[in-house]
């Protein structure tokens, strides 16, 4: 992990970093085939018709590349032991969190691009908010398998390889219990 965190996102002393990414610089080249479109346009239309159409059309071919290659540059993935981080904005910035023990489901997907240079998007469903996504990141296997065995050691199942949980007992006992409740439950209604 090369690139630096963003200050506006709010690690806490005690998490560890294991994954930071940004979207793809390649997702602004439509944005620069339009731009450099407009200015085509602008540039011949000024130039056979002597229009002001150029003052009009430039600017906006110039801004539209811009824009998107700075959405590019604003948006930042974080992943740590303990949450999901993704910030927007450059100037004015947003940031979404999600604990990992709130990760319920995962899923990537690559369209052909994609597939071919290796890139896509992971969508995480969050147990109680809003989804979170990671769109047109290097590796999305690779990041959706790193999510996935983050989370499921913050499931506080207590087994060797995950966190110590707060809950006491372990899974077999909290079995047991589940069936003498069960066992209660038909002798009362009967």
């Amino acid at each position: 992990m090369t690139e630096s965190i963003d200050p506006a996102v709010p690690l806490d002393s005690h998490e560890s970093v294991t994954w930071t990414g940004r979207p793809r610089i390649t997702t602004v080249l439509p944005a620069l085939a339009t731009g450099l479109l407009l200015v085509a346009v602008g540039v011949v239309s000024s130039l056979v018709q002597e229009t002001l159409l150029f003052l009009a059309v430039v600017p906006v071919g110039v801004a539209i590349p811009l824009w998107k290659y700075l959405a590019v540059q604003g948006m930042q993935y974080v992943i740590t032991d303990q949450a999901l981080y993704v910030k927007h904005g450059v100037v004015t910035r947003h940031v979404i969190q999600a604990n990992l023990e709130t990760v319920q489901n995962s899923a990537y997907g690559q369209d052909i691009t994609g597939s071919m240079f290796g890139y896509g998007s992971v969508e995480f469903e969050i147990a109680g908010g809003d989804d979170l996504s990671f769109q047109a990141i290097d590796d999305p296997r690779e990041i959706r398998a790193l999510v996935d065995r983050a989370a499921s050691n913050n499931d506080g199942l207590g087994a060797n390889n995950r966190q110590e949980s707060d809950i006491p007992g372990d899974l077999t006992q909290w079995q047991r219990i589940r069936d003498e409740i069960r066992e209660i439950r038909t002798t009362i209604e009967d």
